[in-house]
């Protein structure tokens, strides 16, 4: 397992290594107190009987009113903490046989179920049953292991549609939404990237810019990695939902979360280089636009953006709101959050994990206290800004319902802001991949269903209703203008 160089190999060897202990037999054994095991059975008895007498009434009304995100505690952490590869095999049973349910009603042609009852269903269930997120954090060069987690999980069909990054996060999802789903693969060859961000200014421009760094080496690294697309574009191309955070370097304004619905002919190379401007190392950005005859102009002019990951590392709550998320797997490079935060996931057991979780949050809760107390009877200005930011990190919530990092070591913290050698992109990028390998079951049987769910709506909104149904084509719902009838001419 340690000298693994890819996931075959890591899992072949994990589980001898679980069948030596006994693991394989507790994967056997469908009982836990860690869910509810008799749930799950009789469920997974119902819909597979349903589907082998063709009973496709009962298997919609049983899927319908049953199908929701951590049913029976499904998701609970725990049932991970004991195999290396895996969990109880009712476990995976159940969201393979839900998702060969949901693909056979979705491709079978079923007179009881015409296309927009089809199409009806399976949007109203995906809206219940919710949506899986991958969300890549800040972390400067660090950001190079969020290249190897998203390799590991491309490698094994499991990454979600919609994906988040914050600072050096932002370069990795970005470069991802913006290229077809065929060419990822080139692009987790390290060779294939250029990752030169680094160029420290002279004394001279430095006081001129009032920052260290050279932003015309961040823009021209952004630019070999990310093609120059509206985030409109970027989503048509990639089919992938990009969502980059920026935050204000000004007053009265709020952190954004850009992406196709919120900012759609926003460009998403500069929305990258505003989300990599790290107050202090680059100056601000001001982002840009398509207008109404496509051509590239200002977005605001008067406003500045700068470093995502400040206000937003992980925009869960408009991830909720926006994009009905409800399960997050976060990859999480933060050199100031990685000591606090572990790669286990809320919730788990254990002394070493709850003393640390007490840790973080007490002095979280007590910095925070302190910094608000001082920047309230502060006037505003540069001070008060900065304890503004520095509350803003203190509030934020770091970790998801599915956790990977790296372990902390010097090496890390010593290259976080240096061009890396070839051989230092290839360890990042192992690492990543290594910290994501123990996860892949647990993010597969969570995200199963919804990227089926997800799926097969894709299907049905792309194929016509048959010739002679009397269907219209299945469309999105339009906002229509209304007239006031008073003043109609």
């Amino acid at each position: 397992m340690q000298h693994a160089k890819d996931y075959a190999t890591w899992r072949e060897a994990a589980a001898a290594l679980d069948k030596r202990e006994g693991w394989d037999e507790w994967r056997e054994d469908e009982t836990s107190h860690d869910y509810d095991w008799r749930l799950i059975r009789s469920r997974l008895r119902q819909i597979r009987q349903y589907r082998e007498d063709g009973a496709v009434a009962k298997l919609i009304h049983h899927l319908r009113q049953g199908l929701h995100w951590n049913l029976g505690n499904l998701g609970n952490p725990q049932l991970y903490a004991h195999a290396r590869v895996g969990s109880k095999k009712l476990i995976s049973e159940y969201a393979g046989e839900v998702s060969a349910a949901l693909r056979w009603l979705c491709e079978q042609d079923l007179p009881e179920l015409p296309h927009a009852a089809k199409l009806k269903f399976f949007e109203e269930t995906e809206l219940s049953y919710g949506r899986s997120a991958l969300m890549l954090s800040g972390g400067a060069t660090l950001g190079l292991f969020h290249v190897g987690v998203v390799k590991a999980l491309y490698r094994e069909n499991v990454v979600p549609q919609i994906m988040s990054g914050s600072s050096a996060g932002s370069v990795v999802c970005a470069t991802v939404g913006s290229r077809a789903p065929h060419e990822l693969e080139s692009l987790l060859d390290p060779e294939a990237a250029y990752y030169h961000f680094w160029r420290l200014l002279p004394m001279r421009e430095i006081m001129r810019h009032r920052a260290l760094m050279d932003q015309d080496q961040l823009r021209k690294a952004i630019a070999a990695n990310v093609r120059d697309l509206t985030f409109e574009e970027a989503e048509r191309i990639s089919g992938r939902v990009t969502n980059i955070t920026v935050s204000p370097a000004g007053v009265n304004q709020q952190p954004r979360l850009l992406n196709y619905l919120t900012f759609p002919y926003l460009y998403v190379r500069e929305a990258v280089l505003a989300s990599c401007a790290v107050p202090l190392l680059f100056p601000p950005v001001m982002l840009m636009t398509q207008d109404e005859h496509g051509e590239r102009v200002p977005y605001m002019p008067l406003l500045r953006w700068n470093d995502g990951s400040l206000k937003s590392d992980l925009p869960i709550l408009r991830m909720r709101r926006l994009h009905n998320v409800n399960h997050f797997i976060v990859s999480q490079t933060n050199p100031h959050v990685l000591p606090f935060v572990g790669g286990s996931e809320p919730g788990g057991k254990g002394l070493r994990t709850t003393a640390r979780d007490y840790l973080y949050s007490t002095l979280r809760g007590q910095s925070k206290s302190i910094v608000d107390l001082v920047r309230q009877n502060l006037p505003i200005g540069g001070v008060r800004r900065t304890l503004d930011v520095a509350s803003s990190i203190l509030d934020q919530e770091y970790r998801g319902n599915i956790n990977i990092v790296p372990e902390v070591s010097l090496w890390r913290y010593a290259n976080v802001t240096s061009n890396p050698s070839m051989e230092a992109i290839k360890r990042f990028m192992l690492e990543g991949e290594r910290a994501t390998w123990p996860r892949i079951e647990m993010i597969r049987n969570q995200t199963q269903i919804s990227q089926t769910l997800d799926a097969c709506v894709r299907q049905l909104r792309a194929q016509p209703p048959l010739p002679g149904s009397g269907e219209r084509g299945a469309r999105k719902p339009e906002l229509k203008v209304v007239r006031d009838r008073g003043n109609a001419s």
